[in-house]
């Protein structure tokens, strides 16, 4: 009996652990501290800290979950994390001040935003080659690629515009006037519709993809306060936007059909990147001006974790390849 309670005991301990393991984690980059912390997203708690390089910002998953890469800015380098030994695995050339980043949807390809070099780097993720350095606006920021691969848009602070980039051939194909000084910018789910956010100019533009102009603007205010759009995400299925607010500590939470503003929801300091995970029920917010992560129960529109992270939290990502 002994041995039976044992082999019992030694089964559910091994059944918890696969359990554990089948759940995605989420990364975040903190860019005061050089390092990524890993959130179990199931018991949304920390699980490891990595450490990474200079000032890392932009954060972003492979396909297959296996590869993390982050933008570390002071190190002029895209770092690549290996997710199961969580060490650093390889530095890539990516030219100077990487920001920010998107991986087409295939993972051959980053399209990097170069802060003080107005361009946008063209990288080969299986050779570590530079393929192109594409001229874009006055300080890139923002980077997205539509989920069918065709498009990738940048969005510039100064210039206050979108860089519209074909990557048949990685040419600017049209530019995009949008808010003052752009940040973050999503693609819809069907790859329809773009969101882009403007930090000065309090608005989010609304894009149609096809046409490549602005079919609306979402104006954001706290109590007849406009506050500042920075990260976006959109739910899978298209029927919700989140934004993020920096300083006014808010998520905004926007309906995908009628583009009103449903709700505000309060979160830590200086929010910036966002995150969901693949069911769409749970978003995870950066806030680095509190050092740690909120995490917001869509169904109920409520925080229902604080997660400490390291200083100033930046950037998040939720690994996609790891179905609940």
């Amino acid at each position: 009996m002994q041995y039976i309670g044992r082999f019992f005991s030694f089964t559910g301990l091994f059944l918890t652990a696969m359990v554990s393991n089948g759940e995605p984690f989420a990364y975040v980059s903190n860019e005061y501290d050089d390092t990524v912390t890993v959130i179990d997203t199931f018991t949304d708690e920390v699980v490891a800290t990595i450490k990474v390089g200079d000032r890392p910002r932009g954060i972003g998953l492979s396909p297959d979950g296996r590869k993390l890469y982050i933008a570390l800015g002071s190190d002029n380098a895209i770092g690549v994390v290996g997710t199961v030994t969580r060490k650093i695995v390889d530095r890539l050339p990516c030219g100077t001040d990487p920001e920010t980043f998107a991986l087409s949807p295939d993972g051959s390809r980053l399209y990097i935003s170069n802060e003080d070099a107005n361009t946008a780097t063209v990288l080969d993720t299986a050779s570590g080659i530079v393929l192109a350095r594409i001229p874009v606006g006055v300080e890139p920021e923002g980077v997205a690629v539509s989920p069918d691969g065709r498009w990738v848009y940048v969005t510039a602070e100064s210039t206050h515009t979108v860089s519209v980039i074909d990557t048949r051939n990685d040419k600017v194909v049209n530019t995009i006037l949008v808010g003052s000084r752009p940040r973050g910018a999503t693609f819809s789910p069907n790859g329809k519709r773009a969101y882009v956010t403007a930090e000065i100019g309090g608005v989010v533009s609304v894009i149609d993809v096809e046409r490549s102009e602005i079919t609306g603007e979402i104006r954001l205010s706290i109590e007849g306060e406009v506050v500042k759009p920075m990260g976006v995400v959109v739910s899978p299925d298209g029927s919700r936007v989140y934004v993020s607010t920096g300083r006014a500590n808010h998520v905004a939470i926007i309906d995908g059909a009628s583009l009103e503003v449903l709700r505000y929801v309060a979160v830590g300091g200086r929010v910036w990147g966002l995150a969901l995970t693949t069911d769409g029920r749970k978003l995870y917010t950066a806030n680095g001006g509190s050092h740690n992560v909120s995490v917001i129960d869509t169904d109920r529109n409520v925080v229902i974790a604080t997660i400490p992270t390291g200083r100033g939290p930046w950037g998040v990502v939720v690994d996609a390849s790891r179905e609940k």
